[in-house]
């Protein structure tokens, strides 16, 4: 009988663990990576303190400067209208042989240099109060966040503005009388220009503040202004008509301006727009990061 060989299924081969003369691999054991939540950063008590005495400072240096500013500024204002030369400018006819005297010549060019220095002077003083003050506020204000600047800087706003108003009703009587010269007419002016630029730089200061309840003041003194110059050279005698263009100009410069007051052209967002990029809490020093 033949042999018969047993056929096995065509499979590969089993390998049984523990009959091969090789030990069983066991699985590698991997670590896992723990991924762990981020820590929320832990407030710094020294940042806080210092921001709250940088805002005290500003706070404290910011009000005081601009009220020392507000103060010189009218009775500054106060003494030039005060004190000023109402004299007729007389026209004296030279004798023939009357000597020249140039000692008072030389006096009155003096006087004149002096009186000069004095007021640039005080400009100097009064101006550098107000820069001080308006730099601190700004800063306590954009950068800081304070919150008691914006009230004060609000009212300084309204007491710039009476004084503005006074100053209008004043030089409106200076006005009237005729008795001014030039050289008082361009102080006039002058002093109306400083009061305005006061009054736009603490409205720069605050980022939501509207001119037009100012500039509805202002025309409505400019109106007063308007029907007074009618009155003085319709019904009045023994006027100078030849002073008539002094009223005019000023009665069109403080039009113009309670016009542009109201009308909101954006012709300060240039210095805004400065005055952000200045004024910026992310990049600057004093204002630690996060």
């Amino acid at each position: 009988m033949p042999d018969q060989k047993e056929e096995f299924p065509k499979v590969p081969p089993f390998i049984i663990e523990g009959t091969s003369g090789k030990a069983v691999q066991e699985p590698e054991t991997k670590t896992a990576h723990m991924v762990q939540p981020s820590t929320p950063p832990v407030k710094n008590d020294q940042n806080l303190s210092r921001l709250g005495m940088y805002s005290s400072l500003s706070l404290l240096i910011g009000v005081i400067s601009l009220w020392v500013a507000i103060i010189s500024g009218a009775w500054f204002a106060y003494s030039i209208l005060g004190n000023e030369d109402t004299t007729p400018v007389q026209l004296a006819q030279p004798q023939d042989n009357a000597p020249l005297d140039t000692n008072n010549n030389e006096s009155d060019t003096s006087d004149t240099v002096e009186d000069q220095n004095d007021i640039l002077s005080k400009i100097i003083v009064v101006g550098l109060a107000y820069l001080v003050g308006w730099t601190f506020s700004a800063f306590g204000v954009r950068i800081l966040g304070n919150l008691i600047l914006p009230y004060a800087i609000q009212i300084y706003a309204w007491v710039v503005l009476g004084g503005i108003l006074i100053l209008q009703i004043l030089i409106m009587s200076r006005l009237y009388q005729q008795e001014y010269h030039f050289s008082n007419y361009v102080k006039y002016l002058s002093l109306f220009g400083a009061g305005m630029i006061a009054l736009v730089g603490l409205h720069l200061i605050l980022e939501r503040h509207s001119l037009r309840p100012f500039g509805v003041l202002v025309l409505l003194t400019s109106l007063g202004h308007l029907y007074f110059i009618v009155y003085h050279y319709i019904f009045m005698i023994n006027v100078i008509y030849e002073k008539l263009w002094g009223d005019i100009i000023f009665f069109f410069v403080t039009f113009f301006v309670s016009l542009l007051m109201l009308a909101h052209f954006g012709l300060l967002n240039g210095m805004r727009r400065l005055i952000d990029h200045m004024f910026n809490p992310k990049t600057n020093k004093f204002v630690p990061p996060g």
